[in-house]
């Protein structure tokens, strides 16, 4: 199918707008990971993790067998979710707490696509909660929440 210099534009549009909601973040690589995000609103959002295989944390974990730790999809998540909740604050991002209950269901090997999806459930106080879900390969490999608390919801006094 041949695209439209319109829609090209458009494309180009919502690229540049998902660049800027990571750069929303106050992680960077080597600590980010989301690659990606596909989808935007002030309540949820869609987003990608892609494991290569050569980072550094699969060296020890476990070598021989390789797996993602849980932690790291948990934390994928609740960056996601940050970007999200930064579209309700604002600012330059600050810092960030998360707070997580998860559940892992599948073992990740690399190298693989995380995708994840949050979804606000409230927010409480300076905390923005979260319900997210992981899936690779259309199977569900973690699920749970995250609260997160920008570092801009304590400074204003927020609650």
């Amino acid at each position: 199918m041949r695209r439209l210099a319109s829609d090209r534009g458009v494309t180009e549009a919502v690229n540049e707008q998902f660049a800027s909601a990571l750069e929303s973040l106050p992680h960077r690589p080597p600590f980010r990971f989301l690659d990606r995000i596909d989808a935007l609103s002030d309540e949820s959002a869609r987003g990608a993790w892609i494991v290569r295989g050569d980072e550094d944390f699969l060296r020890g974990h476990f070598p021989g067998r390789p797996l993602v730790p849980g932690v790291l999809i948990t934390e994928a998540a609740a960056q996601l979710a940050g970007v999200v909740a930064h579209r309700h604050v604002g600012g330059d991002g600050g810092g960030m707490l998360v707070l997580s209950e998860s559940r892992f269901r599948r073992p990740v090997e690399p190298p693989s696509t995380i995708l994840l999806e949050v979804t606000s459930i409230g927010r409480f106080g300076s905390i923005h909660r979260f319900d997210f879900e992981a899936m690779v390969d259309g199977t569900r490999v973690a699920s749970g929440s995250v609260g997160v608390s920008l570092q801009s919801d304590a400074e204003d006094g927020t609650s």
